[in-house]
């Protein structure tokens, strides 16, 4: 359809894909205005998985689209060399590029060119590259391509419907070419192909699709079967939408041979424990339900050979409705222990069943009621209970659960319960009632270490959520952390509570990676270890180190906004604009109203030249915020001065200095502003406030970008010698 240059953004300092479409497949006038009306449709369409479109018009008689340049490797490439792919893989790729046409398609746009070609891996994600075009020069060429005998799509991955050009095209004809790809990943070719393109669209019309089994036989049964549903003539005939054909190829490592690709964790040995449910009639025994769900997830995790999905994974679901095989998807497990908790006065009652996550098929259940006295004596029963019946139905020999009490008092451990509960909110009110609660468990039990550690980290909260002074903060934090290490030096979360406040306040370095060494060794499941663990190395300079950290920190913990989210700065610190815009997009789709990922979503759309994405996106999150994001206030500041609006910067300027008078204002958003409108000396005299503040951000002064215009300072040059990052 087009020739595909390389070429350099010169007004962002980019490198791009520029596709100039072949000038026989349409003329210019009506069609092209209908081909650019068409490619803007597609243009807006946001997702992980969609490669985005920069730019499209027409020029000297050509009609031309913007794409980035990724530098990736196509799927294409991917098959010359290797024929064809690991089973497991391959199916990953299918429900990859799935997930995209599913949101493409709920949008009401289609691909209709979807072939390995157009499907670029990237950062070991498959990203769609030229979403809409076909459909773009279809609406815009139709007389055309009937007179001169042009074809657009691509014959060997063409629904029978497409290449017969009847009706409406609807996702179940990309379904259609997805299957074509996903056949080809596994078997080494497409189901169809003849000598030339009439051949080949006339047997995807009339012959039925060749046994993948026979070409593979290690291919597992399921899969084939999904894959040829997916292949049908009749469009009635396959899966209504691409995400049920996902869903379908949700194979079981046990379904899997021994060619498959070893998976990054094995699915037939994972349980996922969802958030019990509160079914008592005051609402405030929530905290009891949780606190239930958090020790069944620690207790299950001690279980040698058998995965947890992570408490934050779980949490992200509390309340969905979803059913339990699409939980199970979501999660990477192959079993899904559901539960209630219902209170009354100083008894309870807790109902558990434990489901199979392919099929949704109850596999155990069982009702306990008990003394509320007796809860430590029922979580480890449940525990028991719940490892013998995945040893005798489900996933063989796994080890029996080695409960870890860290007190043997019931009423520190109902407060330690609830502070974790109030903690969990993330707001203003939860931090402070969380320290009450904690507090209170202390004082029922002063050798509790954990609630130590909850202590600790509220106080480090408080320095974002309750505007606590940050040196005030950080030393009661380091304290609580101490002292629960003196409890307990064997918790991994008190290391890397500590190993935290070393590093983003004490500015001890060593310090610092001794103790989220020591966290990791201790636990190295546990995601926050190596999710802080990432900024650390980052700020270090050691970039690589510090993407491989977060990535196991993802891997961990697939259902973490927060540690999606870092993954984004991790990219962004590293001039990797692309790679850190997809995380982010992918981060603000599991949660639309963050402004913190919204924030540093525009400064990455700022630094790709991406000016009024950039602008729109640092709006929302100030507007979410409800004023109080004062970074994105800074950064929409820094677009106005690139723009040319220096009044409105310096208005923002005045408007910020004005706030901090009646409320607390970080010197780095402040200096920020100071340095975008050029005026070093003020922008200095902002550092060093945040220096003597010791706030956090000073110690990626190696690797922010916005300090870029003033690394060659010479009191740059000394603030980073005083403060040991040279």
């Amino acid at each position: 359809m087009a020739t595909v240059y390389a070429a350099e953004d010169l007004k962002h300092g980019r490198k791009v894909a520029i596709k100039v479409l072949r000038p026989e497949l349409l003329t210019l006038g009506t069609e092209a205005e209908r081909f650019l009306r068409e490619i803007r449709i597609a243009a807006r369409l946001s997702h992980p998985g969609i490669l985005p479109l920069h730019d499209s018009g027409e020029r000297n008689g050509f009609l031309f689209y913007v794409m980035p340049f990724v530098g990736a490797q196509s799927l294409r490439d991917r098959l010359r060399s290797e024929d064809r792919l690991p089973i497991e893989e391959a199916l990953g790729i299918a429900r990859s590029v799935a997930a995209a046409l599913d949101y493409a398609h709920r949008q009401n746009v289609l691909h209709r060119d979807i072939k390995p070609e157009n499907i670029l891996l990237h950062e070991g994600q498959a990203v769609l590259a030229d979403f809409g075009i076909a459909r773009a020069i279809t609406v815009a060429a139709t007389d055309h391509v009937t007179e001169r005998g042009l074809m657009i799509g691509t014959p060997a991955y063409m629904s029978p419907e497409q290449g017969a050009a009847e009706g409406i095209l609807d996702g179940r004809s990309d379904q259609y070419s997805l299957a074509c790809v996903v056949y080809e990943m596994l078997a080494g070719t497409p189901p169809f192909h003849g000598r030339t393109a009439a051949a080949t669209l006339l047997r995807h019309l009339n012959e039925p699709p060749p046994s993948l089994r026979a070409r593979r036989p290690t291919v597992p049964e399921p899969a084939e079967r999904a894959i040829l549903r997916a292949l049908a003539k009749d469009p009635q005939a396959r899966f209504p939408t691409v995400a049920e054909f996902a869903d379908a190829l949700r194979i079981r490592v046990r379904d899997l041979p021994e060619d498959a690709a070893p998976l990054a964790f094995r699915a037939e040995r994972a349980i996922a424990v969802l958030p019990f449910v509160n079914s008592s009639p005051d609402p405030e025994n929530e905290y009891l339900s949780d606190g239930l769900t958090d020790e069944l997830i620690n207790a299950l995790a001690g279980v040698e050979g058998l995965r947890v999905a992570s408490r934050t994974s779980v949490f992200a679901l509390k309340g969905s409705r979803r059913p339990v095989p699409a939980l199970g998807a979501e999660l990477g497990v192959s079993v899904v222990l559901e539960g209630t908790v219902r209170r009354s006065g100083p008894r309870v009652r807790i109902t558990t069943q434990l489901s199979n996550a392919a099929d949704g098929g109850l596999l155990w259940s069982e009702r306990y009621d008990r003394e509320l006295d007796d809860i430590f004596a029922l979580e480890e029963e449940i525990a028991r209970t719940i490892v013998a019946a995945l040893r005798a139905r489900f996933i063989g020999e796994v080890a029996d659960p080695t409960p870890r009490r860290y007190t043997d008092n019931v009423s520190a451990y109902q407060l330690y319960l609830k502070g974790r509960y109030a903690w969990n909110k993330r707001t203003a009110e939860g931090i402070g009632e969380a320290i009450h609660y904690f507090e209170g468990a202390i004082a029922e039990d002063p050798s509790y270490a954990l609630a130590y550690t909850g202590l600790s980290d509220c106080h480090a909260l408080h320095v974002d959520y309750r505007g606590a002074p940050v040196t005030e903060g950080m030393r009661r934090a380091r304290e609580e952390a101490l002292h629960a290490l003196a409890l307990d030096e064997g918790l991994a979360e008190a290391h890397t509570s500590l190993a935290w406040v070393m590093f983003i306040h004490d500015w001890d370095w060593p310090g610092a990676a001794l103790h989220f060494t020591r966290a990791i060794e201790l636990n190295p499941r546990y995601p926050t270890a190596r999710q802080w663990r990432s900024w650390f190395l980052t700020s270090m300079g050691r970039s690589n180190e510090a993407l491989a950290e977060g990535r196991m920190a993802q891997e961990l913990d697939p259902a973490s906004v927060s540690i999606r989210r870092s993954l984004g700065w991790l990219y962004y610190y590293g001039r990797r604009y692309g790679e850190a815009v997809l995380q982010l997009r992918q981060a603000l789709a599991m949660n639309p109203t963050s402004d913190e990922t919204q924030c540093i979503l525009g400064l990455a759309y700022s630094n790709l030249g991406r000016l009024d994405e950039a602008e729109q996106m640092l709006r929302e999150a100030h507007a979410g915020a409800r004023g109080e994001n004062h970074r994105a206030f800074a950064a929409l500041a820094r677009i106005a001065v690139i723009r040319g609006r220096r009044a409105e910067a310096e208005a923002a300027l005045a408007t910020l200095e004005e706030t901090a008078k009646v409320r607390y204002v970080s010197p780095a958003d402040l200096a920020r502003i100071h340095l975008a409108l050029g005026d070093l000396d003020a922008t200095f005299s902002w550092i060093e406030r945040a220096r003597v503040e010791r706030r956090g951000w000073l110690v990626y002064l190696n690797v922010d970008p916005l300090l870029d215009p003033i690394r060659g300072d010479p009191r740059f040059v000394e603030l980073v010698r005083r403060m040991n990052l040279d």
